[in-house]
Protein backbone atom coordinates (compact mmCIF):
# COMPACT_ATOMS: atom_id res chain seq x y z
CA UNK A 1 0.00 0.00 0.00
CA UNK A 2 2.96 2.20 0.72
CA UNK A 3 4.72 1.64 -2.52
CA UNK A 4 1.15 2.39 -4.63
CA UNK A 5 1.09 5.80 -2.20
CA UNK A 6 4.45 6.82 -3.25
CA UNK A 7 3.92 5.79 -6.72
CA UNK A 8 0.68 7.64 -7.70
CA UNK A 9 2.42 10.80 -5.65
CA UNK A 10 5.52 10.40 -7.98
CA UNK A 11 3.32 10.47 -10.78
CA UNK A 12 1.11 13.56 -9.53
CA UNK A 13 4.34 15.27 -9.03
CA UNK A 14 5.35 14.27 -12.17
CA UNK A 15 2.63 15.53 -14.74
CA UNK A 16 2.64 18.62 -12.88
CA UNK A 17 5.88 19.35 -13.65
CA UNK A 18 5.22 17.88 -17.13
CA UNK A 19 1.92 19.46 -17.71
CA UNK A 20 2.94 23.37 -16.83
CA UNK A 21 4.25 25.25 -19.88
CA UNK A 22 5.96 28.75 -19.49
CA UNK A 23 2.64 29.99 -22.47
CA UNK A 24 0.08 31.89 -21.64
CA UNK A 25 -2.89 31.95 -23.90
CA UNK A 26 -4.60 35.32 -24.45
CA UNK A 27 -8.01 36.03 -26.65
CA UNK A 28 -6.79 37.49 -30.08
CA UNK A 29 -8.89 40.43 -29.60
CA UNK A 30 -7.89 41.64 -26.04
CA UNK A 31 -3.98 41.36 -27.75
CA UNK A 32 -5.12 43.48 -30.46
CA UNK A 33 -7.15 46.05 -28.32
CA UNK A 34 -3.92 46.14 -26.07
CA UNK A 35 -1.45 46.62 -28.84
CA UNK A 36 -3.80 49.18 -30.35
CA UNK A 37 -3.82 50.92 -27.58
CA UNK A 38 0.04 51.21 -27.04
CA UNK A 39 0.41 52.18 -30.64
CA UNK A 40 -2.08 54.94 -30.13
CA UNK A 41 -0.29 55.92 -26.92
CA UNK A 42 3.29 55.88 -28.68
CA UNK A 43 1.94 57.78 -31.67
CA UNK A 44 0.14 59.96 -29.94
CA UNK A 45 3.02 61.19 -27.72
CA UNK A 46 5.35 61.58 -30.14
CA UNK A 47 2.82 64.11 -32.47
CA UNK A 48 2.70 65.94 -28.91
CA UNK A 49 6.21 66.05 -28.93
CA UNK A 50 6.82 67.31 -32.23
CA UNK A 51 4.06 70.09 -32.18
CA UNK A 52 6.44 71.38 -28.39
CA UNK A 53 9.64 70.77 -30.58
CA UNK A 54 8.20 73.00 -33.64
CA UNK A 55 7.66 75.33 -31.20
CA UNK A 56 10.29 75.56 -28.69
CA UNK A 57 13.43 73.84 -29.43
CA UNK A 58 16.41 75.36 -31.62
CA UNK A 59 19.30 73.91 -33.69
CA UNK A 60 22.57 75.23 -34.21
CA UNK A 61 24.55 75.64 -37.27
CA UNK A 62 25.36 72.03 -37.03
CA UNK A 63 21.69 70.97 -37.32
CA UNK A 64 21.88 69.72 -33.90
CA UNK A 65 19.56 71.10 -30.86
CA UNK A 66 20.52 73.23 -28.99
CA UNK A 67 19.23 71.62 -25.34
CA UNK A 68 19.07 67.87 -23.61
CA UNK A 69 15.23 68.06 -23.60
CA UNK A 70 15.13 68.69 -27.69
CA UNK A 71 17.26 65.91 -28.15
CA UNK A 72 15.69 63.06 -26.62
CA UNK A 73 12.28 64.64 -28.09
CA UNK A 74 13.88 64.42 -31.25
CA UNK A 75 14.95 60.62 -30.85
CA UNK A 76 11.51 59.64 -29.81
CA UNK A 77 9.37 61.09 -32.05
CA UNK A 78 11.54 59.83 -34.84
CA UNK A 79 11.94 56.23 -33.79
CA UNK A 80 8.47 56.14 -32.81
CA UNK A 81 7.90 57.52 -36.48
CA UNK A 82 10.31 55.23 -37.94
CA UNK A 83 9.64 52.40 -35.76
CA UNK A 84 6.14 52.17 -34.39
CA UNK A 85 4.13 50.08 -37.55
CA UNK A 86 6.99 47.74 -37.70
CA UNK A 87 6.66 46.96 -34.08
CA UNK A 88 3.09 46.83 -34.24
CA UNK A 89 3.00 44.03 -37.23
CA UNK A 90 5.93 42.16 -35.14
CA UNK A 91 3.90 41.90 -32.54
CA UNK A 92 0.99 40.39 -33.94
CA UNK A 93 3.22 37.89 -36.50
CA UNK A 94 4.66 36.64 -33.00
CA UNK A 95 1.51 35.96 -32.02
CA UNK A 96 0.67 34.11 -34.47
CA UNK A 97 -2.40 36.74 -35.60
CA UNK A 98 -0.91 37.89 -38.75
CA UNK A 99 0.83 35.13 -41.10
CA UNK A 100 3.06 37.95 -43.43
CA UNK A 101 6.58 38.77 -41.19
CA UNK A 102 7.40 42.14 -41.46
CA UNK A 103 11.84 42.43 -42.75
CA UNK A 104 14.03 41.15 -40.40
CA UNK A 105 15.68 44.34 -39.74
CA UNK A 106 13.64 47.19 -38.26
CA UNK A 107 13.61 50.52 -40.23
CA UNK A 108 16.51 53.11 -40.16
CA UNK A 109 15.74 56.12 -37.78
CA UNK A 110 16.71 59.08 -39.46
CA UNK A 111 19.29 61.54 -37.77
CA UNK A 112 17.84 64.45 -35.20
CA UNK A 113 18.66 66.76 -37.65
CA UNK A 114 15.70 65.82 -39.61
CA UNK A 115 13.40 67.81 -37.16
CA UNK A 116 15.47 70.98 -37.51
CA UNK A 117 13.56 74.06 -38.80
CA UNK A 118 14.58 74.37 -42.44
CA UNK A 119 15.64 70.81 -42.72
CA UNK A 120 14.37 68.39 -45.01
CA UNK A 121 12.18 66.24 -43.39
CA UNK A 122 12.62 62.62 -43.01
CA UNK A 123 11.04 60.07 -45.00
CA UNK A 124 7.57 58.19 -43.81
CA UNK A 125 8.34 54.85 -43.99
CA UNK A 126 6.20 52.27 -45.61
CA UNK A 127 3.58 51.06 -43.33
CA UNK A 128 3.91 47.63 -42.33
CA UNK A 129 1.20 44.87 -42.86
CA UNK A 130 -1.15 44.66 -39.36
CA UNK A 131 -2.98 41.98 -40.29
CA UNK A 132 -6.30 40.56 -38.47
CA UNK A 133 -8.07 43.62 -37.70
Amino acid sequence: MKRALTLITTLLLLTAMVGCTKYIVRDTTVYQTELNQYDAWATNQAALLKGFMAKDCVCDADKKFTTMVCRESADFVLTIEARAPWHKAMSLYLAGVNDERPGEEPPEIPPSSTLCPGATPAPTPAPAPEGGE
